[in-house]
């Protein structure tokens, strides 16, 4: 009767995963995102057949009624799996829980207390109605907070409201009715009814927060080098300058940064070797500058790189350590080893405003300008040394 009783719990669990790993629904989605969407064909199809399963050995063993013995069955696993099978797809993996926390920090807490409120309403007012009472709640807490804390907050919220049903803390039947099993079972129907529309609403601002992510990673960063575009550069200062104090200061120096003769090495080797010597240069910027320093593509092979916080001599020892660095790293493009210099201008950073940022940008392009025509691959600061 065990053994018997247990397979229907493994056709639920077989047919549940045939259904959420399916190759032949695959689309260019994360892995998880493309299980949460699942959830509810999954969770019916392999009710069903667990249903099928569990209703024959019900009425082999016990004599139940078999139709009455499916649709408990069926009911008890749909709300289940509904309840638990987001929260365990959503399980944050390492390094997750320290964002989870920061983003919860910054929500309200309305949407939660909300819940707690219409949960209690519920139980006072009872009635059918009653067991959707916390829905709009939970709608509120898929738009607020992350997906994994809404999977919590809506499991929760069902098994409380099941416990209490067949506590008969919640009537939803009323008053004068004994509560009988199909009742139960309706109640755990209603339930996941009710659980899988703030799940879809998680996903839809999980789905749109990505989607605006990439979109902003697009306008902000350069497609080629990674290195920020100039309105990823004023998005970057506004949100350090912000962080630091409430006067939006920040000090330190620019390097105008570009890549010598860099039209001759489109002409001789190509584009595509242009292209990868933008993007190695890029990486020798960032390995050879403080990581604080803010890296952004002006156009072209021009460059700008901010540095906080340094001072004029230092700078300008900065700058001539990433010259040389350059100077001396090797490229291999399609077999060919390419050696590339720079020109840079140095300029002090004293951004107070936008106008004095491109004050700073206009006086090391200028010294830019003096690099190039001593010779290049040189660095031209604009203060005495």
């Amino acid at each position: 009767m065990s053994l018997t009783l247990n397979m229907a719990n493994l056709a639920f669990i077989t047919v549940g995963k045939a259904v959420l790993l399916a190759d032949s629904l695959q689309h260019p989605r994360p892995r998880r995102l493309q299980a949460l969407m699942r959830v509810f064909p999954a969770s019916v199809f392999g009710a069903g057949v667990c249903a099928a399963v569990g209703s024959l050995a019900s009425q082999h063993y016990f004599h139940d009624d078999l139709l009455k013995g499916w649709i408990s069955w069926f009911c008890e696993q749909v709300s289940t799996s509904i309840l638990l099978l987001p929260l365990a797809i959503t399980l944050p993996r390492r390094g997750e829980p320290g964002t989870l926390l920061s983003e919860i920090k910054q929500s309200t807490l309305l949407p939660l207390l909300s819940l707690v409120i219409t949960t209690v309403a519920g139980i006072y007012v009872g009635g059918g109605g009653s067991l959707m009472f916390p829905l709009p709640a939970l709608m509120w807490c898929a738009i607020s907070y992350p997906v994994f804390f809404t999977c919590v907050l809506t499991g929760v919220t069902g098994i409380a409201e099941i416990i209490l049903v067949a506590g008969h803390v919640l009537n939803i039947q009323g008053a004068d009715d004994f509560f009988l099993i199909d009742s139960l079972a309706s109640a755990r129907l209603g339930v996941a009814a009710m659980t899988i529309s703030p799940l879809i609403v998680a996903l839809s601002t999980t789905t749109q927060k990505k989607l605006v992510a990439c979109m902003t990673k697009r306008a902000d960063y350069d497609f080629l080098t990674g290195a920020l575009t100039r309105s990823g550069l004023s998005s970057r200062l506004n949100t350090l300058a912000a962080g630091k104090n409430k006067q939006g200061y920040f000090y330190g120096a620019a390097f105008i940064i570009d890549i010598d003769r860099f039209k001759s090495i489109n002409d001789t080797w190509g584009h595509a070797a242009g292209d990868h010597v933008l993007v190695k240069t890029v990486e020798c910027i960032r390995q050879s500058l403080p990581p604080t320093a803010i890296v952004s593509r002006m156009g072209g092979e021009e460059f700008l790189a901010l540095i906080e916080g340094v001072s004029p001599p230092r700078a300008s020892i900065l700058a001539d350590r990433l010259r040389r660095s350059i100077e001396h790293h090797t490229i291999i493009h399609d077999g060919q080893t390419l050696n590339i210099t720079v020109s840079i201008g140095v300029s002090a950073l004293d951004i107070i405003d936008a106008d004095s940022l491109e004050a700073s940008i206009r006086t090391a392009d200028e010294q830019l300008y003096i690099a190039k025509s001593s010779g290049r691959n040189r660095v031209s600061p604009s203060f005495p040394l």
